[in-house]
């Protein structure tokens, strides 16, 4: 059976990341994990068609590196989230740092095993297909089941619940369902199907 993995990615290892393999049935299993060896192991035993992580996985165009100053803060797909009215946290602030260096790094890993990896922004969906983000996890949780996710797992963290949003929107990606935020040069940001955004994913 074809398998999808979301992951929600915590900046630091110390952190707890939630990571999520979804199946065609739309049956959804969740772990806490802190690694990246024990992600990359995961991922090796389930084989998935598609990794969506979120997590920054390329630098603004004109920027070699988080470290060196600038004022280049924004990559295409973050300006369209703001003309969208979309709430998020730029790359260069603080926190975000660690989280975009850790995510490039394992997109490179990945990348090099094989898998295909996509980025993608679980506040982002959850906006799009009308659910409520993690600050009301029973709202989204149950958000998801009506989607169709079936979720046996009780007491969910918030970390895992972002993780089955990254899952789902890694199956919309391999079914074509998607909408592509971003430029080929810089990367994209993979949402669910926006109608009036054209898919320009290549």
């Amino acid at each position: 059976m074809n398998n999808y993995i979301g992951i929600d990615l915590a900046g630091s290892p110390k952190r707890p990341s939630g990571i999520c393999i979804l199946d065609e049935e739309m049956n959804a299993q969740t772990f806490i994990v802190y690694s990246d060896e024990e992600i990359i192991k995961i991922i090796k035993d389930v084989k998935p068609l598609v990794i969506a992580i979120d997590a920054p996985l390329f630098l603004p165009k004109g920027r070699k590196s988080l470290s060196e100053r600038g004022d280049v803060h924004l990559r295409s797909c973050d300006r369209e989230l703001l003309k969208m009215g979309i709430k998020f946290f730029p790359i260069t602030l603080g926190p975000m740092r660690m989280l975009t260096e850790r995510g490039i790094k394992l997109r490179a890993i990945l990348e090099g095993l094989g898998y295909k990896v996509i980025e993608t922004y679980p506040g982002a969906a959850q906006d799009i297909l009308k659910i409520p983000r993690k600050k009301d996890p029973v709202g989204l949780e149950n958000g998801l089941v009506k989607i169709g996710i079936k979720i046996k797992k009780s007491n969910l963290s918030n970390d895992e619940l972002d993780a089955i949003t990254c899952a789902l929107v890694a199956k919309m990606y391999f079914e074509n369902k998607y909408s592509a935020l971003g430029v080929p040069d810089e990367g994209y940001m993979i949402l669910p199907l926006i109608d009036n955004i054209k898919n320009n994913y290549k």
